[in-house]
């Protein structure tokens, strides 16, 4: 007797994991990047199984970006970087199957340092009223006429800002780029407006401050006018030369005066001199009549005294005969004697000053 035996099965499940390497990644250019340049990012990862994606993503950052390739690796441009894009970068190898989609590691991360290199900006100084003159020691300014600075540089940052530094003194003037340039103005050239200026340009990006180097200086002289100084010295020259006229008319006028006085002078004393020559002559007479009186009396003696007096006597004793006549004797006496005696007097003082 045949017996017969059944067998049952149970299903069998099969499951299928796919595990793919930690992709590599690699950047260039290797490290620093200028501010503005093209970085490129590869990924790569050894496997059989094509037709995946790449996904590159910013560690610390909002950059994030896919993409598909039929090959083991994928490149990523990022244009332009600026320090937005600057940080640490990691790929990872992506493929989906019909129900589900495989994941690779993560690959290691490379690290993507943007710099900055600010070309230096150019200077330029003008003079709108033609008072610029460029010298030996640097540019020299007329006194009073106006001059203008000029910055430029040439620049992908559009944000910039332009410093004027004065470097004699603590004075530093900023004007924000339009086009690249910034223009400053001086409408009235000072002496303290003399000294060595130059420019610099700076950024601000991403909380950060960036700054060019300085350009080379320009030494600005102020010098006194020409035209004022022209201008000052005609009227001192002509007021001198007033001046000296009118001090030559006057001296010429007090010659004249003097010359004057003295031909009047001359005259008088010429006419005082007649006069004196004729009181001279006068007072001699008087003397030559003085001293004749003198010597005559002088020689008659006392002879002639005694008959002079006799005759007095004599004179008198007949005038007593009218004693109407006496007191007029008296008076006349007395008069002629008072005369005679003034006479002489005046004479010996006229002798004396002769």
């Amino acid at each position: 007797m045949k017996t017969s035996r059944r067998f049952s099965s149970s299903p069998v499940r099969l499951s299928v994991t796919v595990r793919f390497p930690k992709p590599r990644i690699s950047i260039y250019p290797v490290g620093e990047v200028t501010w503005g340049q093209t970085v490129e990012i590869t990924c790569s990862v050894s496997t059989q199984v094509l037709g995946g994606s790449f996904t590159l993503s910013q560690i610390q950052g909002s950059f994030r970006r896919s993409q598909t390739s039929n090959t083991n690796s994928a490149t990523f441009k990022i244009p332009n970087v600026d320090f937005d894009n600057e940080g640490s970068y990691q790929c990872q190898y992506k493929k989906r199957g019909s129900s589900r989609e495989f994941s690779s590691p993560l690959s290691d991360s490379v690290r993507l340092s943007v710099t900055v290199r600010l070309q230096t900006p150019s200077i330029s100084l003008t003079s709108p009223g033609a008072g610029l003159v460029w010298g030996p020691e640097g540019a020299e300014i007329t006194k009073g006429y106006s001059f203008v600075f000029t910055c430029s540089i040439n620049s992908t940052f559009s944000s910039g800002r332009f410093f004027l530094i004065f470097s004699d003194s603590n004075i530093t003037d900023s004007k924000p780029a339009v086009n690249n340039s910034a223009s400053f103005s001086f409408p009235v050239a000072e002496y303290e407006h003399q000294g060595n200026y130059s420019c610099v340009y700076e950024v601000t990006e991403s909380t950060r401050t960036l700054s060019s180097t300085a350009t080379a200086p320009i030494t600005v002289i102020i010098k006194f006018p020409r035209m004022l100084l022209v201008s000052s010295v005609v009227p001192v020259v002509l007021l001198l030369l007033l001046v000296l006229l009118v001090v030559l008319l006057v001296l010429r006028r007090r010659r004249q005066t003097q010359q004057a006085h003295i031909h009047t002078t001359v005259t008088l004393k010429t006419c005082n001199e007649e006069d004196d020559v004729s009181d001279e002559e006068r007072i001699y007479m008087n003397v030559e009549t003085l001293n004749t009186y003198r010597n005559f009396t002088k020689q008659t003696g006392r002879a002639k005294r005694e008959e002079i007096y006799e005759k007095e006597r004599k004179m008198e004793a007949d005038e007593e005969q009218s004693s109407g006549d006496e007191n007029d004797h008296v008076y006349v006496t007395q008069m002629f004697a008072e005369q005679t005696v003034d006479l002489y007097e005046e004479q010996e003082d006229i002798y004396q000053n002769i």
